[in-house]
């Protein structure tokens, strides 16, 4: 029976059994009038009219319980307005009979509906209906629910429900209060959308990543990280940056941990294989909820390639400094040339001609020198690789440099067998490999001024081991030798120690040779004993 049908008598019933005194002053009245009607009518009509009272009081108590109007009351319509969230409470025929003001406002005046026609637009009871499973057992369930608004909008619920009971204990409707989430679900699903994106960059981002705690030690790297250092979980950050057992001096990281700035750092660091790298790094803080610093986030973005480029064009600048000053005193020479030639001509002296066409082809020559190095270095000059025997090569690089040695005093020495294994060589690229090497050395001789040396020597070296099938080739002086601090970017930078009159591309051309041709460069060196280059070449066939 609908509520409004009985609207009258359930407020009278409300008002009534609001109170034990207004129970009892009901009881009292109804009994006077009682009396008085048996005093004044008659006892049959009388009993007519209490068996009429009494059943008609019976039925409209029976009718309001059954329908839950029992559940209304002042105490439950002022919970109901002040909670705020959507409530509602529903009959044995999951039919609505008390709303709020927050559910009608989103949901519309649906007294009297079915709960599950009004929440999700069904048209019979939802599975697993937890209104129903309340009125079973009386249990109070939680679940998280997907409704549609009046306006036809999608929300996330919470839904409690819980039983309400009459004075007699027995379960007259089910309380569903639900608690819009949808914000929530929708900043949640912002955050893992943010922090799946965070961890993307985090994993991907092209630099080295890791999270080192307040000792020091790494919590957490990134994929890049991993490749280059390893997975070092739990070792401590100057363990594997810098293969050392102490905190670096000037650390960032320790600057960030006390004072919660950014700090950058320019530093060189050994990756797992035993490299190095130049890479600038930058410390960041982490902090936790109550505002405290726990770790500190670094990140090294790798500038190797980038100080190399650096160098080289600093070096290159210099070196093309250099180089002009060169060529302009070959170009002096070449005129100095033409000079004593025209002279001779004029004067028809064939002495003076002579002299002055090797004044001419010097200075050629050392020009040619100078190109064909810068082809070297800018890989302009492709390998033209033969089957020979590199000896053939050593011989004419000792006829070359004898006389030469002979008139400076410098013992020359050329050990080499008789022949060596047939082998895949650029000629040119192999003389001019031996040619600079010996330059250097000639070099080194005749700058060398360390007390109580007389003479200097040059020995040029070539051999063929069976045992690995490698070919040797040295060149040995006792001149003034490379300092250690030079020797370290010989064969990087344009080193010179006025070998080529101070190009500075002798090395850099011959370290670009053994590398074509597959090999190893290295050199020993002691200041004021002298200085050995070696080039190691692997055996190889043209097929």
């Amino acid at each position: 029976m609908p509520l409004s049908k009985f609207n009258i008598v359930f407020r009278a019933y409300e008002w009534i059994t609001t109170s034990i005194r207004k129970i009892v002053v009901f009881r009292i009245i109804l009994a006077i009038a009682l009396v008085l009607t048996g005093v004044y009518v008659h006892p049959l009509i009388f009993g007519l009219i209490l068996a009429a009272v009494l059943l008609f009081l019976g039925i409209a108590s029976y009718k309001i319980r059954q329908s839950g109007a029992a559940l209304y009351s002042p105490v439950v319509d002022r919970f109901f307005q002040q909670v705020p969230c959507y409530l509602s409470i529903q009959d044995k025929d999951l039919k609505i009979i008390r709303t709020n003001e927050l559910f009608r406002k989103d949901f519309g005046d649906r007294i009297g509906e079915y709960c599950f026609k009004v929440y999700k637009g069904y048209d019979e009871i939802c599975p697993n209906c937890s209104v129903k499973k309340t009125f079973e057992d009386g249990k109070t369930y939680t679940t998280e629910e997907t409704v549609i608004t009046k306006d036809g909008k999608l929300a996330q619920m919470i839904v409690n429900t819980t039983p309400v009971y009459d004075e007699i204990g027995k379960i007259k409707g089910v309380m569903e209060m639900s608690t819009n989430i949808t914000q929530v679900k929708q900043l949640q699903e912002e955050i893992e959308t943010s922090r799946k994106e965070f961890m993307d960059l985090f994993e991907k981002v092209p630099c080295y990543i890791s999270v080192q705690d307040r000792d020091f030690k790494i919590v957490r790297s990134n994929n890049l990280f991993k490749q280059e250092f390893g997975d070092n979980t739990g070792k401590c950050c100057y363990e594997v940056y810098k293969k050392q057992n102490t905190v670096c001096n000037d650390c960032h990281v320790a600057r960030t941990m006390q004072d919660g700035k950014i700090y950058s750092k320019e530093t060189t660091i050994i990756k797992k294989d035993g490299t190095t790298a130049n890479v600038i790094a930058y410390s960041s803080p982490i902090y936790n909820k109550e505002g405290e610093i726990t770790s500190v986030m670094e990140l090294s973005t790798d500038i190797t390639e980038v100080k190399n480029l650096q160098r080289e064009l600093t070096n290159m600048g210099k070196t093309i400094a250099t180089m002009a000053h060169r060529i302009k005193n070959i170009l002096m020479g070449l005129e100095g040339g033409i000079f004593v030639v025209n002279t001779g001509m004029e004067d028809e002296d064939q002495d003076m001609i002579k002299q002055g066409w090797g004044m001419i082809q010097r200075n050629v020559e050392k020009v040619a020198r100078i190109v064909k190095d810068l082809l070297y270095c800018s890989k302009e000059r492709e390998m033209e690789f033969k089957n020979i025997d590199p000896c053939t090569v050593i011989s004419s690089v000792n006829e070359l440099f004898r006389d030469r040695a002979a008139k400076e005093g410098i013992e020359f020495s050329v050990i080499v067998p008789e022949k060596m294994p047939i082998g895949k060589f650029d000629p040119d690229a192999l003389h001019s490999l031996l040619t600079n090497f010996i330059i250097n050395a000639f070099d080194a001789c005749a700058i060398d001024s360390t007390e109580g040396k007389d003479s200097h020597m040059i020995l040029v070296n070539g051999s063929y081991s069976e045992d690995d099938n490698k070919y040797i080739f040295e060149v040995e002086d006792n001149g003034q030798g490379i300092p250690g601090h030079v020797g370290e970017n010989v064969f990087e930078d344009f080193f010179s120690t006025k070998g080529r009159e101070g190009t500075g591309l002798g090395l850099l051309v011959a370290h670009k040779i053994v590398e074509e041709h597959g090999g190893i460069i290295t050199f020993t060196s002691e200041v004021g004993k002298g200085t050995t280059f070696k080039a190691v070449f692997p055996h190889k066939i043209i097929d």
